[in-house]
This record gives structure tokens, sequence and C-alpha cells, in this order.
């Protein structure tokens, strides 16, 4: 069981002991609940699934093209019931994308530290033929402060390789030329953004506590 398998479970309503053991283990997954039970109720609703009529694209154009600049969202001035079935069929469409995904060759939870105590997320990783693909899910995790960035590393006790850097962390695609059996400790650090490439010590997530 993955986050990816729990959460399109969680949305078709599906509870069994793989997806209580999987919520147990995730904290991730825990703070998602809430929306996924929430995206559930909406799916349910029949008025979600109601064709729009041919016109409604061309009407959205024409509200948003009329609309002044202003700070408030545009979604605040009443489109969003009439584009709801148009939302509701991006998420269908994406959850099939994501179900047809092959599965990760392995999945780890990576806990936040002290410098983030409420930040926690899995990797979900492919093994590929030049290394290793990796998908990360981080709930709690700021975005870098200006001049900074995130950084995730593959580490031996004295090795350590960067996989790339990232400034948001709630879904990061990264990929390193190593693989993790040979690198098994993942963790993220805050990084300057300079001219030094080793680790800055700043770490907020850690597969490895200690």
């Amino acid at each position: 069981m993955n986050c990816e398998r729990f959460r399109a479970d969680r949305l078709a309503g599906i509870i069994g002991d793989e997806d209580r053991k999987h919520l147990d283990e995730c904290p991730a997954c825990r703070g998602r609940v809430p929306g996924l039970d929430s995206g559930r109720t909406a799916l349910g609703d029949p008025a979600a699934w109601e064709e729009p009529p041919p016109e409604l694209g061309a009407r959205v154009t024409a509200l948003v093209t009329a609309l002044p600049r202003s700070p408030r969202p545009w979604w605040r001035r009443g489109l969003l019931g009439p584009i709801s079935a148009a939302a509701v069929a991006i998420v269908i469409l994406g959850l099939v994308v994501t179900m047809r995904s092959p599965a990760p060759d392995w999945e780890v939870a990576i806990p936040g530290t002290d410098l983030a105590p409420v930040a926690a997320g899995t990797i979900e990783g492919w093994n590929t033929d030049t290394g290793t693909r990796m998908v990360m899910q981080i709930d709690g995790l700021d975005p870098a402060p200006d001049g900074f960035v995130y950084e995730l590393w593959l580490s031996t006790d004295t090795l350590h390789v960067s996989a790339g850097t990232f400034i948001a962390a709630e879904r990061v695609e990264l990929t390193t030329g190593v693989s993790r059996a040979d690198f098994p400790r993942l963790w993220v650090t805050l990084e300057p953004v300079d001219d030094n490439e080793s680790p800055s010590g700043h770490t907020v997530l850690d597969t490895d506590p200690h």
C-alpha cells in the first residue's frame, strides 16, 4: 500500500485493513484525510456529474475578461458553481493517470526534525537504468525563504549525493544517478544559494533522525 493507492481508495470509500495500516504509519496521509473525505462527498453529489452546457467555455471567458483587476481571486466572484463539474472532471482525470502509473519499487516515511517539527511526508522511489526517480510528498513544510532552497540528499555514513533542490515541498519529483540501495539515508536540508556544494547541516527532514 502506497500513498497514491491509499488516497484513491479513500476517495472511492474503500477502507480496508491495508488502508488502516497505512494510515497508522503515514502522517502525510493522515493530514489529507479531511480533504479526501470532502472530495468523496463532492463526487457523490449528482449535480457534479451534470454535463455543462455547450456555451460554458464562452461564458467563463467572457466573465473573466470582464473582471476588473483586483487582488481577490476571480473564483470568488460567482464562477465556482458553473465550473464545478469541469473541476471534478479534472480531479477524476488526474486520479486515472495516477492509478495507471507503475507502482514504486520502494516507499519510506520521512519525518520532520526539530527545525521543522510539524513537517512529515513520504518518498516513493523507482529504480531506473540510470539511477533513481523519486516523488516526495511533504506536508507542514513552509516554502524556502528568499535566498534559500531545500535540497534532498542520499547518503551513506560518509558520502552524500544531492538529488536536487526545490522551493515548495508539497509534491516534488527528483532524479539522481545513484541507487538508494547504496545510499540508504534520505534527508532534506535548508541551503543558502551559494557556491558551497556540501550539506549545510540545517536538516529539516530525515529518514534516519539522530
